[in-house]
């Protein structure tokens, strides 16, 4: 739970109206990151997935639910905080 406040205080920093642009609802923590869904006028909608990895950078994964399963469309790795925003912002517009 600390990180997903953590992720999601940095997002709010970095750009806050980022959040609103995505269409972010449905927040979700996860183990070690947070989960969102992106929906409303953007070009990708589906669940963006953001979870820290051991080198203390995100992992960023986008992807829809299909029968009740989660299948993963992109996956961008090593995520640096300064560029959490725009590697969001390029998948979901």
């Amino acid at each position: 739970m600390n990180v997903a406040k953590i992720i999601l205080s940095q997002i709010k920093t970095l750009d806050g109206w980022s959040l609103g642009a995505w269409g972010a609802k449905d927040l979700v923590a996860l183990e070690n990151g947070l989960q969102f869904k992106s929906s409303g006028m953007v070009k990708n909608k589906g669940i963006v997935q953001i979870k820290l990895n051991g080198l203390d950078l995100y992992d960023v994964s986008f992807g829809k639910i299909r029968k009740y399963e989660y299948k993963e469309i992109k996956k961008v790795t090593d995520v640096f905080v300064s560029e959490l925003v725009d590697v969001i912002d390029e998948m979901v517009g």
